[in-house]
């Protein structure tokens, strides 16, 4: 049994260095090997909505998903922060939800073993700001307006403002073991112990930790460009996997 998992790839535009981070991920032989490919949300730094300028860009990476999906892998995209209101989208590329779409933490059972995979942004507990912001990005008159009245150009233009406001906002407080510490407190609060292995993304800090006095491991590949790995588990045994 394999999981091959990434997450926080934030792919800005076609064939940038995180699209070839992603490409790296998807052709590694540990990933096409692997039972389940994860991906965990903010894969892309700006998706939302079924445009199909997204399928023209990115049909290199679309068409890499289908052929992982072909080979029998099962394959969970989970939406972030910046990747959000995309099922129309997906049917357009899988009908029968061949690729599993998500925003919501999903718990699998693997060889006895309980998984608990997500974008990870549920973690950062005390942070009630983020949470009321993605509480209305994922409302229902969002979705509505994602999904028929945005215009793509008006969305990337809008998109590219705020990333670039919060890069340069983020870069000037990120602590990253202050954030790492926080997370480690906020996986114990949500998931309580109740979990072998929880996999999530979010706080772009590489973390492999086991929470006191449970069999609970919380695994966090980080933000990919600075990590250049993955997650892969093998036998219920954690690793990470260079991607350089």
């Amino acid at each position: 049994m394999k999981i091959a998992a990434i997450s926080d790839v934030h792919v800005k535009s076609p064939r940038d260095e995180a699209d070839k981070l992603l490409m790296s991920f998807l052709e590694h032989p540990q990933v096409q090997d692997s039972d389940y490919v994860v991906l965990l949300g903010d894969i892309f730094d700006l998706m939302c909505g079924p445009h199909d300028e997204y399928l023209a860009s990115y049909s290199h990476i679309f068409s890499a998903l289908t052929e992982l999906q072909k080979k029998g892998k099962k394959i969970y995209f989970f939406e972030g922060n910046h990747d959000v209101h995309l099922e129309k989208l997906f049917k357009k590329l899988w009908a029968q939800d061949q690729v599993t779409l998500t925003q919501k933490p999903v718990i699998e059972e693997i060889e006895g073993r309980k998984y608990y995979f997500s974008h990870g942004d549920e973690h950062e507990v005390d942070n009630y700001s983020y949470h009321r912001y993605m509480k209305l990005i994922r409302s229902k008159p969002l979705k509505f307006v994602a999904d028929h009245l945005m215009p793509y150009l008006v969305l990337n233009f809008i998109g590219e403002r705020a990333s670039k406001m919060s890069r340069k906002k983020g870069s000037r407080i990120f602590n990253a073991e202050k954030v790492r510490d926080r997370f480690r407190q906020g996986v114990h609060v949500t998931t309580k112990g109740e979990y072998n292995f929880i996999l999530g993304g979010h706080s772009h800090v590489k973390d492999e930790y086991t929470i006191p006095g449970t069999t609970s491991t919380y695994i966090n590949n980080g933000y990919a460009l600075n990590s250049q790995s993955f997650i892969l588990i093998e036998n219920h045994t954690v690793k990470f996997i260079s991607l350089t």
